[in-house]
């Protein structure tokens, strides 16, 4: 704590030293960094560690999840290859708390539903001087990360005397743009970003500018199935088909899943999305000094995501087993080979644009009142905003084009990465060649997804320390209060307006307005099954927006947003108060420190949602269904409250020079997404046989909470060099479990098994024609069932049908989990040669596994994995040169399918990245540099819950910079 209150003083106090001619040498890069690092990590009480910039505006990767990864215990999620999220210890980003200088910090996203979780990628590496991760919980820490709390310091004025000025300027290539359809991708993107700061009036003002601006354009190249869907030998017309099947010849049936389980893919398809990401970044701080033991500080942070995305898919949709030709199971139960009737295929366009924005205004006051009391109070006004930012006013756009013209169609998934695909096309069209044409396209619907979220989030803290001095009891009482207020809201709406539905009439529209692609043996072709191995190695293309204008005006129709259908508000009002007690005494002559302290929280939750009402299920062609639902609309509001006590203890001795031993314990917890605490129930708006799925919220789920053992030996024995070993073990309570329970709501009907369907299908097998879904749906149409809703005729539901059964998933607080591991990490600089090595590893197992051999409602840990990271390093004479490896093992990424009507998993299989840089000073104002991200250029694969079960496929590419950063 006396370190704590020498930190209040401000700058100008080094005045009363007297001057000198003496050159101040200020050591920066590679090995300054890791000293500075590993410094914090052996003063620290509990489990820290940390990251600091190895100079002004300079920190050891562009990305600061990318820096994070490198420290034990810490994983990373990536999108478009770029990091974006952390689990630590096998917790996942949701269990991580992450500060901005010591503030809880507000988040938003339209493409998901509102998280807790902090996406780094809106943040600039240049601006900040130190990340420090700290896994053991403290008093005087907000709650909220049973994983690890991380704190995300920017630089301050006071930091430094005098003027400090840098400007970087970078120039990015992203090799997967050679990837892009329409080549709309830059080769090359700039990235630039300036610091200043400076001080006055003797050190007792100062004033502190950063910005940075990034664009960086990509390409992902990908293959996908969007689920496995779930059949069982107890559905009884199930078991029928199967034994008829076999006894044909038709199905060779080596299933040997004790449960009777069964696995049958709903599509497969590729992808190609062009993506275009701006960053904005700014902050300005004035820090002020009255006084020499009084320091005034106020900061104002802004930043600014745009993200735009065009994707262009081609994919085919698998009906089901009673469209089966012929088929192979294999022996888990899958479908691995399977040849069907008919079908039809989609070419998919969409475009995604949203807007995602943050700004916080604090104030921070530190007094050291005397040599023994030190106060702080902090308070912070922040918001995160993201929207939608298509001119429609929706933030997705899609539009479908597509086709019947198959006689059959097989996928084959039995031997290669990716699943292949081949088809037997017929000839809708007199007088073409029986083939994939673009004449064949006809045009279906578009789809307009709108979503809005805000999250407002105030906070003030008070914090004191106050230096007593009862020898050998205790040294320091630190104490604080703290009072936050958090509201976050999201709006949603889904519409979906004609594109002719497949209307026969309207065959060969579009046959100017496609355009052919050629999948050449670069697509895709790490992986076996793609590249060369692709069967149908062409499609069409079109341009999205071209085409949506002359569908509004065939079809008289607008593709813009529907007004607001969700309306979800959750409250959070939190009070806490602590004290914590530290001392630094002697055992048996080995310095010993004990940190003791307790947290109290309360938190007041409120929810409120716009309830939307479905009215009934329309059956719009043979492969898609819409969700009527009314235009009435009402709210729906709940409370709940609970408090919570947060104990911790921290044990540091040093048993000789330079070897650490550390025990603590502690309670932490975290709360719920607030996704899952929405006080509403709702229901899918394309409820696909199969694939009908529920959503009820739930305001009172009380946090998980954890208690916390961690156990570590450090040996500090030379600059920059160090080796420990650590285990650590966390057992937590109230788990969300989702129960997925089968609910029918009144007035919802099932028109797919009512009896005029039937009827179709008794009609369709006299005839010796397949019972397809287009089939049946044609059947009912030509026959008269058919109903005209608006320019379209759909199949609406009738009393005579039954009650659909919806699959509704809720959250709940039912499990408790144990995990523990151990965490190794060495780091060591060998003499004066400049060179270096980092190596640690984490070993994490938890009590649960899941068991992908049954199919019911179960629970396991997300993210629970192996890690590994080794960087080797050079630093001498102004050359810079660093090559990291960073392995993480395969591990449950979540559970859910789109597609699979049933609880079912997802895999991420082992990745390792390899990225490089190297920088050179020229002089002492300017320097060079050149950095490579995933320069071998691995892939990623998630799979279900077999290794044939693919699920994506996504390619890999490199990315690379060149730049130069001069200080003034």
């Amino acid at each position: 704590m006396v370190l704590g209150a020498a930190a209040l003083i401000p700058a100008q106090a080094a005045d009363e030293i007297p001057a000198d001619d003496t050159e101040v040498i200020q050591v920066t890069g590679i090995r300054s960094s890791q000293a500075k690092a590993m410094d914090l990590k052996r003063t620290s009480a509990g489990v820290v560690d940390a990251i600091s910039a190895e100079d002004i505006g300079k920190f050891p990767d562009t990305n600061l999840a990318e820096s994070l990864q490198r420290i034990t215990g810490v994983s990373i999620d990536r999108v478009n290859g770029e990091g974006s999220k952390v689990t630590v210890r096998g917790f996942g980003p949701d269990f991580n708390l992450v500060l901005f200088n010591g503030r809880t910090m507000p988040t938003s996203g339209t493409a998901s539903e509102s998280t807790r979780s902090f996406d780094f990628a809106n943040i600039a590496s240049e601006s900040v001087s130190e990340v420090a991760v700290s896994k053991t919980g403290r008093a005087d820490l907000p709650s909220g990360g049973i994983g690890a709390t991380i704190d995300i310091r920017t630089a301050r004025p006071f930091d430094n005397d005098g003027m400090v000025a840098t400007v970087t300027g970078k120039v990015h290539h992203d090799t997967s743009v050679d990837d892009s359809v329409d080549g709309s991708g830059d080769d090359y993107t700039p990235e630039v970003s300036g610091i200043f700061s400076n001080t006055f009036m003797d050190d007792t003002i100062g004033i502190g500018v950063s910005a940075s601006y990034k664009k960086r354009d990509s390409t992902i190249t990908k293959a996908g199935i969007d689920g496995w869907r779930q059949f069982n030998t107890e559905d009884s017309a199930f078991a029928t088909w199967l034994e008829n099947k076999t006894a044909s010849g038709e199905l060779v049936d080596d299933n040997q899943n004790p449960h009777g389980n069964y696995f049958y893919a709903r599509n497969m398809g590729f992808s190609s999305t062009d993506v275009e990401r701006e960053r904005y970044n700014a902050q300005v701080v004035f820090q002020y000094a009255p006084m020499d033991n009084l320091v005034i500080t106020t900061d104002y942070t802004y930043s600014k995501l745009e993200d735009e995305s065009y994707v262009d898919s081609f994919g085919l949709w698998f009906q089901g087993y009673n469209s089966v030709d012929t088929a192979h199971v294999d022996e888990n139960g899958t479908f691995d080979v399977v040849t069907e009737f008919g079908g039809d295929y989609s070419g998919t366009m969409s475009m995604e644009a949203s807007e995602n924005e943050n700004k916080s205004l604090g104030l921070n006051i530190d007094w050291q009142v005397n040599d023994d009391l030190a106060l702080s109070f902090d308070a912070h006004d922040s918001s995160a905003e993201s929207n939608g930012a298509l001119s429609n006013g929706t933030n997705r756009t899609f539009f479908i084009k597509g086709g019947f013209n198959f006689d059959t169609k097989t996928y084959d998934a039995s031997s290669t990465e990716i699943p292949t695909l081949d088809a037997v096309f017929t000839n809708p069209v007199p007088g073409t060649d029986v083939n994939l044409l673009p004449e064949h396209y006809n045009s279906l619907f578009a789809g307009m997804v709108a979503a809005k979220n805000e999250t407002d989030l105030t906070q003030y803290q008070f914090d004191g320390s106050y230096f007593i001095d009862i020898p050998g009891i205790v040294d320091t009482i630190e104490f604080g209060m703290a009072y936050t207020d958090m509201e976050t809201r999201a709006w949603g709406s889904y519409d979906q307006q004609s594109a002719g539905w497949y209307d026969p009439a309207n065959l060969g529209i579009w046959e100017e307005d496609m355009e052919l692609v050629l999948l050449g043996k670069d697509f895709l072709g790490d992986f076996s099954g793609g590249g060369k191995d692709i069967r149908i190695p062409y499609y069409y293309t079109y341009n999205q927006k071209t085409s949506m204008a002359k569908a509004e005006d065939l079809f008289g129709v607008q593709y813009v947003a529907a007004p607001w259908q969700d309306d979800h508000k959750v409250q959070e009002e939190t009070t806490s108060a602590y004290i914590q007690l530290s001392v630094e005494t002697e055992l048996m002559e080995m310095p010993l420190n004990v940190l003791l302290g307790g947290r109290y929280e309360k938190t007041d939750v409120t929810a409120s949602s716009l309830q939307t009402v479905a009215e009934e299920l329309q059956w719009i062609s043979g492969q898609e269904w819409f969700t009527q639902k009314s235009e009435e609309q009402t709210y729906t509001r709940e409370t709940s409250d609970y408090s919570e006590f947060l104990p911790n203890l921290d044990i540091n001795l040093e048993i000789v020079d330079d070897l650490i031993a550390r025990v603590s314990l502690s309670k932490t917890i975290t709360r719920p997404t607030l996704g899952q605490m929405k006080a509403t129930n709702s229901l899918t708006n394309q409820p696909k046989p199969g694939s009908r799925t529920g959503f009820s919220g739930n305001p009172g789920l009380e946090p998980f909470s954890s208690d916390n053992i961690d156990l570590s030996l450090e040996y500090y024995y030379d600059e920059a060099s160090y080796v420990s070993a650590g285990w650590f073990n966390k057992d937590v309570e109230n788990f969300l479990q989702t129960t997925i329970s089968e609910v029918q709501y009144d007035g919802l009907r099932d028109p797919y098994v009512g009896p005029r369907a039937e009827l179709a299908r008794s009609q369709l097998a006299a005839d010796g024609v397949p019972a397809t879904d287009e089939n049946v749906f044609q059947w009912l149409i030509d026959n008269g069932y058919g109903e005209q809703v608006g320019d379209n005729t759909v199949i609406r539901q009738s009393d005579d049908d039954p009650v659909v059964t919806w699959l509704v998933n809720r959250p709940n607080n039912v499990e408790d989990l144990r995990t523990h591991g151990w965490e190794i990490a060495w780091q060591h600089w060998f003499w004066d040669t400049g060179f270096g090595f980092q190596a640690n590893a984490t070993f994490v197992s938890g009590d649960t596994e899941y068991d992908v051999e049954t199919t019911t409602e179960q629970f396991a840990l997300p993210g629970l994995s192996d890690s590994a990271n080794f960087s080797v390093f050079y630093d001498k004479d102004g050359l810079q040169a660093r090559a990291a490896y960073n392995w993480r093992d395969d591990f449950l990424s979540g559970t859910g399918q789109a597609e699979a009507g049933g609880p079912a998993p997802q895999f991420t299989e082992s990745y390792g990245q390899l990225d490089v840089s190297v920088s050179y000073e020229v002089n002492d104002q300017l320097s060079i540099f050149f950095e490579g991200l995933n320069v071998l250029e691995e892939e990623q694969r998630i799979h279900g819950r077999y290794k044939e079960q693919m699920l994506s496929a996504t390619q890999g590419s490199a990315r690379y910079a060149i730049g130069a950063s001069y200080k003034f």
